[in-house]
């Protein structure tokens, strides 16, 4: 270092006893400091006064400068290093600072951390009152991205490792065991519009979660990408090599948006929440609906199992085959939707009620005729209330058709050989004396009393529905309408359509129809007549 000359012919001990109070010595661990004038300077053992170095005194270190004074309020470079000095002149420890970069006064404030020695903290990590830093190359502290390294993320070169990147928050300490929001690590600077997504820094390491499905975050289980992105919406696990890779998946992400057997699927809460939803039912767009959330698509209804994964039936591994045909009540007759095409078709008990799935995952409602049934399921018209109902109904029902006028139809309550009733499938033939064609009630309209014609199988009912069975004439205002004197009544339940079967009770043979048309079942139920070639056959259990 390089030292001042003498001052005056260096001051002797005994005229610095003569100045008086004006000046004020005392020993330090590195020369003399003496009050001169008002100013502290520090001399060495031949009455120098030291320049560009740290005198101590007491413990603390005080840094003088080209003129010996004492430097206080700010920094100090010395060998190499840069250091902080107080108001009073004494060198910063393990204590932060706020203020401008070295030899730049015009550029922003910014944090900087000055370690036990007092030299300025750079390009590394601290530990400070139980929190983590870290500091660039320049030592600012940093805050957003950060790697391991000091080196701040913002280009597409630093992408996240899982190991190796960490986020600070506003005031630089790292997050652990905490959400932010933010925008990616590739995210430039200047970047204003850049799309932002929820994170979750692990406890302990800060690291962010990635490629991961975890279950302990406030309770609740959260889904995350390659890049630490929380998943929302519908969200699908698939292979990649030994590891699994989780995808949001719709239109805009470019991935497959059809459900499919076989696929771990899950569905997420919104943008702002993302939990991962379990054991209830949810009404959502199809993955390919979901981004622009088009109102004009329709919403379906799917099951969530208790782990969280999206009901999809698994028809392939099930074997199976159940085809049905949907239709709807429109005009007092069912008409057939989905274009004309069948869903395959599976069963699922649910919180002890029967619900009917397609093959990807969504909840099936309204009517739904099955023609080609498995093990599991038997053929016919089954009802699943409304859009918002959609687990099958036994028994009586009354269904509303578009038009608010109510249908009387009835379902099977149990499989039960004797009365030719499979559960849940719509009756044909005789319930309780009162006629029924695949469920529907069917009645005289036109006329007090008609002929229905059930498949080539004759009954005689009146306005209520109620099968006729006696041996008689039936009129109105004198005319008769089904003329019966001389017909057979069958007296017990059978299956209409097996080999060597009679016809189900109250049917008739030998009547004639004077004055009443007669009613086609068919025609009564179905829009029209060609619908027929979807239904089953009526002794098909």
């Amino acid at each position: 270092m390089r030292k001042q000359t003498k001052i005056a012919a260096v001051v002797s001990a005994a005229a610095l006893l003569a100045l008086g109070a004006s000046i004020t010595s005392f020993a330090a661990s590195k020369g003399t400091w003496m009050l001169v004038d008002g100013e502290w300077y520090c001399y060495d053992k031949n009455g120098d006064v030291y320049e560009n170095t740290f005198c101590s005194s007491n413990g603390k270190e005080y840094y003088v400068g080209d003129d010996g004074m004492i430097v206080k309020s700010d920094w100090v470079e010395y060998d190499g290093s840069y250091y902080f000095v107080n108001s009073s002149g004494a060198k910063i420890t393990n204590d932060w600072r706020l203020t401008t970069p070295y030899d730049d006064e015009d550029a922003e404030e910014a944090w900087y951390y000055f370690q036990s020695t007092g030299k300025r903290a750079e390009n590394k990590k601290i530990v400070y009152k139980g929190k983590t830093y870290f500091l660039d190359a320049e030592g600012k502290m940093l805050t957003g991205w950060v790697t391991a390294d000091g080196t701040q993320v913002v280009n597409e070169e630093n992408e996240i490792d899982k190991d190796d990147t960490y986020y600070c928050g506003e005031d630089g300490a790292r997050i652990e065991d905490n959400w932010v929001y933010t925008t990616e690590p590739t995210a430039e600077d200047d970047e204003a519009d850049a799309d932002e997504y929820y994170y979750y820094l692990k406890p302990g390491s800060g690291n962010p979660v990635v490629d991961k499905k975890r279950n302990n975050v406030k309770g609740q289980s959260y889904i995350f990408d390659a890049q630490g992105r929380m998943l929302w919406g519908w969200v699908a696990k698939t292979a990649s090599g030994s590891s699994a890779v989780y995808e949001k998946i719709d239109e805009e992400e470019d991935t497959d948006t059809e459900l499919q057997p076989g696929d771990e699927v899950y569905y997420c809460s919104g943008e702002d929440d993302g939990h991962v939803k379990k054991n209830r039912w949810i009404k959502t767009w199809r993955p390919k609906d979901t981004y622009e959330e088009d109102e004009d698509e329709d919403k379906f209804w799917y099951w969530i199992e208790k782990d969280g994964k999206v009901y999809i039936p698994d028809t392939v591994a099930s074997g199976s085959n159940a085809k049905a045909f949907k239709y709807a009540l429109e005009e007092g007759k069912l008409v057939i939707k989905n274009g004309g095409e069948p869903y395959t078709v599976t069963k699922k008990k649910i919180s002890s009620k029967d619900y009917f799935f397609n093959e990807n995952g969504e909840m099936l409602n309204n009517f739904l005729q099955v023609t080609t049934g498995n093990a599991d399921l038997a053929v016919g018209m089954y009802y699943f209330g409304g859009s918002d109902d959609g687990s099958m109904k036994t028994g009586s029902q009354t269904v509303k058709d578009d038009n608010g006028d109510s249908y009387k139809f009835y379902f099977g309550t149990r499989t039960a050989t004797k009365d030719l009733e499979v559960k849940g499938v719509g009756i044909t033939g005789n319930k309780s004396n009162k006629l029924y064609y695949h469920g529907m009630l069917i009645k005289a309209e036109d006329y007090k009393y008609q002929l229905v014609n059930v498949d080539d199988v004759f009954y005689i009912v009146n306005q209520n529905g109620s099968i006729q069975h006696s041996k008689s004439e039936y009129k109105e205002d004198g005319d008769v309408l089904v003329n019966a004197k001389e017909a057979t009544f069958v007296s017990t339940n059978a299956d209409i359509e097996t080999a060597g079967g009679t016809p189900f009770k109250y049917s008739v043979t030998g009547v004639t129809a004077n004055n009443a048309e007669t009613i086609i079942a068919a025609d009564v139920v179905y829009d029209y007549v060609g619908n027929a070639t979807n239904l089953p056959s009526l002794g098909t259990k």
